[in-house]
């Protein structure tokens, strides 16, 4: 939870910031303890509360926009000179919302794994920090958003839309082609907030959407912490508005610039040291393919046994003439084509059962909740990516001396269940839950 509320203030700090906030929160997630991207997702919902910052801020100026635009378009009123303006300022947000919306949705993919390198992003703060720089020092200041056109507001949407790859920055690319245009900068950052909001929204409530429907998925961040995050996000983001506005009344962009480049220099010496690393993706591992998989031919062939003789240096595998009652998992098992397998010391009553069945989802499914009321409980089995485990332990003597515990695990479509006749917690079975995994 801290580490989702440090995010939120790091959004709120640089979302109006022309320093680009989805750069940082991807950066700091090399920082923060977690070595890992937060992830596009999480990015995309949190940036919500500090739009809904910009919503209350000029809430004066968006519902005059939205009403001149109403009174213009829907009910045909002929509308004084400020009033027009208000309501074409509504239509060139509408139109300048056009690239990114296209763009972003034919570019998914990309934005949530290529565009998220740590590499790409480091270059593009110092190349757009140095263009940002230009713009601001060579633009002319005599245009204010009076002065908005139809050619301006598909330019400020293209601007917009290179915000797609972190490190350019929304309101940087915005504020930069304001400038080229002429544009005063207190005029050039405050169509930026404006033009915004649709494509902020958008994206962040489609993004919240898919969290809300989707039962797993390789989220770093709980939902709860996600809206913890983007409630924080919105107050300090309200907070940097009120000051930025007064900032640039007088003074220029170039400490931003300046920070830019400092902090683009960095990471690329960060990664070409090897002091952080590179992962595109928001910590979300490929699975493997279930048709690339298959169960073991047969107990010898499988790499539990060497694994167990880790612990037990006299196991081997134990050969049982199996015939199991119908119903029973070891029957499923049986009857859909897997294995199962015993390795151990059958005199002392020392090792463990391993079994293995494949295109099982629907048999372990059929099962959940027969073992939940027996006692199992889920829990997540780190390294294992796309599985689902339930773990049920109990005593196994008076004496203590002995636990018995038992591992279902649905991985890739792949039901393996693994038993243990010692042992005293599910740690000692890691190395045997791998190799039963990699005997795939």
């Amino acid at each position: 939870m801290l580490e989702a509320i440090f995010f939120g203030i790091i959004q709120g700090l640089t979302e109006f910031l022309p320093i680009s906030s989805s750069a940082h929160v991807r950066i700091f997630g090399e920082f923060s303890g977690m070595s890992e991207d937060p992830g596009a997702k999480f990015t995309a919902i949190m940036q919500i509360g500090t739009e809904l910052a910009v919503l209350i801020f000029f809430r004066k100026d968006i519902a005059r926009i939205i009403s001149a635009w109403f009174r213009k378009v829907i009910f045909r009123k002929d509308l004084h000179i400020e009033e027009a303006t208000d309501a074409r300022i509504g239509w060139l947000i509408i139109i300048g919302s056009l690239p990114i919306a296209v763009l972003g949705y034919l570019g998914q993919e990309a934005i949530t794994t290529k565009f998220r390198s740590l590499w790409l992003i480091a270059i593009v703060l110092i190349v757009f920090g140095i263009i940002l720089g230009i713009a601001d020092r060579y633009g002319k200041s005599e245009k204010n958003l009076n002065d908005l056109n139809n050619s301006h507001g598909i330019l400020y949407g293209f601007a917009q839309a290179m915000a797609l790859v972190p490190g350019v920055s929304r309101s940087g690319a915005t504020i930069a082609m304001g400038r080229v245009l002429g544009y005063r900068r207190e005029a050039a950052l405050r169509y930026s907030f404006l033009l915004a909001i649709p494509a902020v929204f958008g994206s962040g409530f489609y993004e919240l959407k898919q969290a809300l429907s989707e039962k797993h998925g390789p989220n770093v961040f709980t939902l709860t912490e996600t809206l913890v995050a983007t409630v924080v996000a919105f107050v300090i983001g309200y907070l940097v508005i009120a000051w930025l506005l007064k900032f640039v009344t007088t003074k220029s962009f170039m400490p931003f610039i300046i920070y830019r480049i400092c902090l683009g220099t960095l990471v690329l010496v960060l990664l070409a040291t090897g002091v952080i690393s590179d992962s595109a993706t928001a910590g979300s591992a490929t699975p493997v393919k279930p048709t690339s998989l298959s169960v073991p031919k047969d107990c010898l062939s499988t790499k539990v046994l060497a694994a167990l003789q880790k612990d037990v240096r006299q196991a081997q595998f134990i050969e049982y003439a199996w015939e199991p009652a119908p119903g029973t998992e070891l029957a499923d098992f049986l009857n859909n084509g897997g294995i199962a397998c015993t390795f151990g010391i059958q005199s002392a009553e020392v090792g463990i059962s391993v079994d293995w069945v494949g295109d099982a989802t629907s048999l372990f499914n059929n099962r959940v909740e027969g073992w939940i009321s027996g006692g199992f409980q889920k829990i997540d089995i780190p390294n294992l990516s796309e599985s689902e485990a339930y773990f049920f332990q109990r005593d196994q003597s008076p004496t203590n001396e002995f636990h018995q515990y038992r591992v279902n695990l649905l991985i890739d479509g792949f039901w393996i269940s693994l038993g243990s006749s010692f042992g005293k917690a599910i740690e000692d079975s890691s190395e045997w839950l791998k190799a039963a995994v990699d005997s795939l």
